[in-house]
């Protein structure tokens, strides 16, 4: 049986295949259009993933989506007890749009309504680290933003069968409170780690009284948003919580590149005490309801490691195991796995749990020949290729490490990492210089699973770098590359059955330097995911301060004839899906700080024409580098633009998957100029959006329509399908 779990729109989209309940692949959107957190609608990653393994939409039985809109109702209900009446219609008129269209993309993407499983999305995160996990007998936490009306789910897992034990209604959510300090701090969606970190350098207590004001918590964990919920026009998402709510009881939000104060310390370390609490007093209230041994983390709050390391030693579990890929994006593996277990074959016996996390594409190394060529570096076939890369790393280098199929999950665990000496004089300060980032932030450690126990205060597996352990005292000092101001570090141990050549690796400069531990951090520029091809792998190598990189059996030391350009920013890599023809670009309310988008673009397709008007500024960079790239701005009626173009680029100033979330774009003039173009002149329209990603819109702007024109250009996955036998 062949079950296709999804995360099909937003951010954290991804796609999960299983076959007779084991995985054959989990696709991050992100590692393919290079925008972190990914968010997108597109589903032509998974259809690209599906052709891979010659597997047909035809021969999925099930397909899971992660939101039901069956809980649309119990939302509405939640919404109308504390948004004032005013308010009340507007929202309902959002949810009654937003929460269907996750179901909708996957109708329009081609699947047969009968095939689609509507799963809570706790259910889906719960699912995901039980079915994968190791024990039948489990107690499992799940706490995020939101799902769709509820933030929190507590469950037991039982031969094969999960009990839901308690929920925590929407709004009051843990996760939002935590994102919202975040926006506070002055970051934005995704940058939770940084809060993290941050906390270790503040005094929990100063603002915890004010904190106490707004988050009542009881002896058992569940909390709720003030005493008594006041009615009025907040909605309590993350924003309101950064920009209201949190300025209120803490003062004005961070500005950005305002220098952190101690204010700013401390009020993330209430937070993140708030955070241990709550979750402290769910897992016990877990124990002591399952009487488990086991406690299984799932949902975006799963990720925080410093709460992970608490809960192990505290909270009364023999283990405490956090997914690897506890943001949304692990709900697609999660939906799968419950859907397969559930209604595919609910009389099978589990076969399969996760022993490893390496379950995204593999490198291509067909490709690495001609990416060498177009970077102009060279590497060195090796006969052993642990053994040089583990002599260039005691030698004090910093070295990329690309292997095999890419990790799940937002860390990197040893086939897309950067690596380096721990103990090497200045290493923290020189890998710093490679990933441009804050320097209070820690890095973190890769050790062999038999000396895990030699450098920090645990003895036990932690595969996923989900956990925080104490470094022993006497390890402090020469560790402090990879520890943080508390003492901790996030730990990942390595085994010979998990990652053969990771291990090797690490055994190798063990020898050479008696150390079973190497710093690791993720292969990336700063704001980007995991690396995901030779291409993106080589372009940061020479674009950075990278001493060395391996990719397969070759060694990289020498760039000095390199080609150096940009660093892969999203729309440097994604510009790629716009066709090579007549391509009229639209810049519209394009950034003067992004010219440079319009100057990749009309380099790289010289049949490209840009239509500039009122935006000057815009127009003048572009003259200043060749007036023959513009034109006129037409009056954009689809038979003018037949008749002289191939394809429409719009820019808009919004990630583009707000096109299928918000009805006002949905059904903005854009829209419906962009569907004229498609109709009326049968040509393809794209949009370039603000994240860096570009939107084949055919696949886009009809999701909510009941019937799709016959339209001249085919959907995007139209090749993919095939008729029923």
């Amino acid at each position: 049986m062949i079950v296709l779990g999804s995360k099909p729109g937003q951010h954290d989209a991804c796609f999960a295949l299983i076959r007779d309940g084991e995985p054959l692949f989990v696709y991050e959107v992100e590692r393919f259009n290079r925008v972190k957190r990914a968010t997108s609608t597109d589903l032509s990653v998974l259809f690209e993933g599906l052709a891979e393994y010659s597997i047909s939409p035809t021969d999925i039985d099930l397909v899971t989506n992660c939101m039901h809109p069956g809980e649309l109702e119990k939302r509405k209900s939640q919404m109308s007890e504390y948004v004032t009446p005013d308010k009340v219609g507007n929202i309902h008129r959002f949810l009654d749009w937003h929460l269907p269209s996750w179901y909708l993309l996957l109708r329009k993407g081609g699947f047969p309504e009968n095939r689609i499983v509507n799963i809570r999305h706790h259910l889906c995160h719960v699912s995901g680290v039980y079915y994968s996990g190791p024990s039948n007998d489990a107690a499992i936490l799940s706490v995020d933003g939101s799902g769709e009306a509820e933030t929190a789910m507590l469950a037991h897992g039982r031969n094969g069968r999960i009990s839901i034990l308690r929920t925590t209604p929407h709004p009051h959510s843990l996760g939002h409170l935590y994102q919202g300090v975040t926006i506070w701090l002055g970051w934005g969606y995704g940058e939770e780690g940084k809060t993290m970190a941050l906390a270790a350098y503040g005094d929990p207590q100063r603002f915890r009284r004010q904190l106490d004001t707004f988050i009542h918590i009881d002896d058992e964990g569940q909390f709720r948003y003030l005493p008594a919920l006041r009615r009025g026009t907040l909605r309590y998402a993350s924003t309101e919580i950064g920009r209201i709510v949190l300025p209120q009881l803490a003062g004005p939000r961070r500005q950005d590149g305002e220098e952190i104060s101690q204010t700013h310390r401390d009020v993330a370390a209430a937070v993140q005490a708030i955070c241990e609490e709550i979750m402290l007093k769910q897992a016990r209230f877990l124990k002591r309801e399952t009487s488990a041994k086991t406690l299984l983390l799932a949902g975006g709050v799963g990720l925080n490691s410093v709460t992970n390391g608490i809960l192990s030693a505290e909270s009364g579990f023999d283990d405490v195991v956090a997914y690897p890929q506890a943001s949304d994006a692990g709900t697609a593996l999660g939906g799968a796995l419950y859907a397969y277990h559930n209604i595919g074959a609910p009389d099978q016996p589990r076969r399969w749990h996760m022993t490893h996390a390496y379950w995204g594409k593999s490198v291509d190394l067909g490709n690495l020949d001609a990416a060498s060529k177009s970077y102009q570096v060279r590497g060195r076939p090796s006969g052993d290729i642990t053994a040089d890369a583990a002599e260039t790393l005691a030698a004090g280098r910093v070295i990329g490490w690309v292997q095999g199929r890419s990790e799940i999950g937002p860390r990197a665990l040893g086939n897309r990492s950067i690596l380096a000496n721990p103990i090497a004089p200045g290493i923290k300060d020189k890998v710093n210089g490679v990933k441009h980032r804050e320097r209070w932030r820690p890095f973190a450690p890769s050790v062999l699973r038999e000396d895990v126990n030699t450098y920090f205060e645990i003895d036990g597996d932690l595969p996923y770098m989900t956990t925080v352990a104490r470094i022993r005292d006497e390890w402090r000092e020469p560790l402090s590359s990879i520890g943080h101001v508390d003492g901790t570090a996030r730990v990942q141990t390595v085994t010979e059955e998990s990652n053969p050549l990771f291990y090797r690796l690490i055994q190798e400069f063990k020898i050479r330097t008696g150390l079973g531990v190497l710093l690791n951090t993720s292969l990336n520029g700063r704001g980007e995911p995991l690396v995901q091809t030779c291409e993106q792998a080589l372009r940061l190598y020479v674009n950075s301060d990278l001493d060395a990189i391996v990719i397969g059996d070759r060694l990289f030391t020498d760039k000095t004839n390199a080609v150096v350009g940009q660093t892969l920013v999203p729309y440097v890599w994604n510009v790629r899906k716009l066709p090579r023809t007549r391509l009229l670009v639209v810049p519209g309310e394009l950034p003067v700080g992004k010219c440079e988008l319009l100057l990749h673009i009309v380099q790289g397709n010289p049949q490209a024409r840009v239509a500039l008007s009122d935006n000057s500024a815009v127009a003048e960079a572009v003259s200043a580098t060749s007036q023959e790239w513009i034109v006129p701005v037409p009056a954009l009626e689809p038979g003018d633009i037949a008749a002289a173009y191939d394809a429409v680029a719009f820019y808009v100033p919004f990630p583009g998957d707000k096109c299928v979330f918000e009805e006002e774009i949905y059904y903005s003039p854009l829209a419906v100029l962009s569907r004229r173009i498609m109709e009326e002149a049968g040509i393809p329209v794209y949009w370039i959006d603000s994240s860096g990603d570009v939107n084949f819109m055919r696949d886009s702007l009809y999701v909510h329509h009941d019937e799709t024109p016959a339209l001249a250009i085919p959907s995007a996955y139209q090749r993919f399908w095939m008729p029923e036998a």
